[in-house]
């Protein structure tokens, strides 16, 4: 059982660290294609980058998504801690697992009904980039399922080690 705790800890692990490159890489993009197409509408008669209204569009729903899933994991997304502090020993843990559940089946079914629409959107294409319009929906569905995952394992790391090693997110404390 020790051994599934630990892949269970070490792919959230690596998830985060995903998550947080795709944060910095995306929001780096972001800020250039934006300033980018700025300075070019003011320096040029073409009017900016033809493309600069689409790039974000698809980027921003992975930065979110990012975000998000950092949050899950440190505890942050959707939490209920003035429950907790108001609980001790087995009951703090059982409305942990009982909040926890909820969340990973309410992602789960998010994750699902994304897909559908984003086979739906599929059928559509960006004007320039001629990407498909369902880009945005699947990562909302990759997202909702990792953000599942991520939960799964902070659950299990408070049933394995207790509650004094469960993440607590402290806004002071938050950095890529």
């Amino acid at each position: 059982m020790s051994r599934l705790y630990s892949a269970v800890d070490l792919v959230a692990g690596i998830i985060v660290v995903f998550a947080r490159l795709v944060i910095i890489v995306s929001g780096i993009a972001l800020t250039v294609v934006t300033t980018a197409n700025v300075v070019i509408r003011y320096v040029s008669t073409s009017g900016g980058l033809s493309f600069a209204q689409e790039l974000p569009m698809l980027m921003f729903p992975w930065f979110i998504i990012a975000g998000i899933v950092m949050a899950a994991h440190a505890g942050g997304h959707m939490a209920v801690e003035w429950l907790y502090d108001k609980l001790d020993g087995l009951a703090r843990t059982a409305a942990l697992m009982v909040a926890n559940s909820i969340s990973v089946a309410a992602f789960l079914v998010l994750a699902y009904q994304a897909t559908v629409v984003a086979e739906i959107a599929g059928a559509e294409h960006s004007a320039v980039l001629q990407l498909p319009n369902s880009i945005g929906y699947y990562s909302l569905s990759m997202g909702a399922v990792i953000v599942s995952i991520v939960t799964i394992a902070a659950t299990a790391r408070v049933l394995r080690l207790g509650w004094e090693h469960r993440l607590a997110i402290k806004p002071e404390e938050i950095a890529l």
